[in-house]
């Protein structure tokens, strides 16, 4: 990293707002929740507990070289959860340490004579498409990086990372929260022309410049509705400052069939930016248009009800995936719950997710197609209940 105050308040201005879909369920946060989330385990890769949330393991215990006590460090030391109930330990985890809620990571690389401003955001689970299938992994390393001008006044470009490829464009067109604040008839601060918009792939979270349907490796879709809860804290870290950024492990198992992700300082772009932009991504002009169904969600007794229409589509989709959210609850991150109906086509279901007749809820509606393609979402947002609308 570049030291000083200077690359401090430089990646201070050019800080990102990030804008999640409707359905999103896991959100960055800070790293730390993965050492401190109860039962996770540092194990070797053949399993040996090094070290666990309830004895030891922390940030603080993550360095290169060598932990405390003397045991050396290896690559494939991996930190994983000790079960899958992953929405579950996260809701108990930010109600738990709402102080680990909404971090991001800024590092300042100065390379061929030019500054790169990265922005590194951790997120406890990669739920792609949020329907329990396709690359699903504990712990998820995403990231976007501007590189500065000659006079390190203004970034010149914009490259943010989208699953094994990356996208890049020119400053001068890539949203800024100004604009944002703008089309929503809200008048936009100075220090809002900097911050760059990045729209967050629904549980991938891979990072995308617009709203939208986005064909990738695989296959994205983000509409940038859903916001923080609460304001986003920049951390800025170094090459080897705070010691855990040097830690050279894995932050996830294998309990889902798929590895955790590499470390930061393990990806090639951590000190050398422009290798991210060898693999800059073909990005087709136009998505395909896609054979959305019609999904309508209801208040029926106190609980959830969804009522679904499928007859448009070729086949029914593999999953129906429902996330709720209270704005009345500012602890309580999304829940997303998942339901499969391959071989229904027309219907309701009456579900067990309990609405609180006293509170505001928006429930977000999507399926996962035949071909693994994810719908936009679709919001409903519910009022109290009558009798408590007072």
């Amino acid at each position: 990293m570049i030291g000083g105050a200077g690359s401090a308040a430089l990646l201070e201005r050019f800080q990102p707002c990030l804008r999640y879909d409707s359905a999103e369920g896991y959100f960055a946060d800070s790293a730390e929740q993965w050492t401190a989330n109860p039962h996770n385990s540092l194990r070797t890769a053949g399993g040996e507990v090094i070290a666990s949330a309830e004895d030891d393991l922390s940030l603080d215990f993550l360095r290169a070289g060598s932990y405390p006590g003397g045991r050396a460090v290896a690559p494939d030391d991996r930190i994983e959860a000790a079960s899958d109930d992953y929405s579950d330990q996260y809701l108990r985890l930010r109600q738990a340490k709402p102080d680990l809620r909404n971090v991001i990571y800024g590092h300042a690389v100065r390379r061929h004579q030019r500054l790169w401003l990265q922005y590194w955001f951790f997120y406890f689970l990669n739920d792609y498409q949020l329907a329990w299938g396709i690359d699903v992994h504990e712990g998820d390393w995403e990231m976007v990086q501007l590189r500065l001008d000659e006079s390190e006044s203004a970034p010149e470009i914009a490259v943010y990372a989208q699953h094994a490829f990356c996208e890049v464009r020119a400053w001068d067109d890539v949203t800024r929260l100004a604009e944002e604040k703008e089309a929503e008839g809200l008048a936009p601060e100075e220090a809002d022309r900097d911050r760059p918009a990045v729209y967050v792939g629904r549980g991938s979270h891979a990072s995308f410049f617009e709203p939208g349907y986005h064909p990738t490796d695989f296959y994205d879709v983000t509409d940038g509705k859903r916001r923080p809860k609460t304001d986003v804290r920049m951390e800025v870290v170094g090459d080897g400052s705070p010691g855990w950024v040097a830690w050279p492990g894995r932050w996830g198992g294998s309990r889902t069939g798929y590895p955790g992700p590499t470390a930061p300082c393990a990806h090639d772009q951590w000190d050398n930016p422009e290798k991210l932009i060898e693999h800059r991504a073909v990005v087709p002009e136009d998505a395909p248009e896609l054979d959305e169904p019609r999904l309508w969600a209801r208040r029926r007794r106190n609980r959830l009800l969804i009522e679904f229409d499928f007859s448009p589509m070729p086949a029914p989709p593999k999953r129906l995936v429902a996330t709720v959210n209270s704005q009345d609850e500012r602890t309580v991150p999304p829940r997303v719950h998942r339901f499969a109906l391959r071989t229904v086509v027309l219907g309701s279901l009456q579900t067990r997710v309990e609405l609180d007749p006293e509170k505001h809820y928006d429930v977000s509606l999507a399926v996962v197609d035949s071909e693994d393609k994810p719908t936009a979402a679709e919001v409903f947002v519910f009022a109290p209940a009558p009798a408590f609308a007072a």
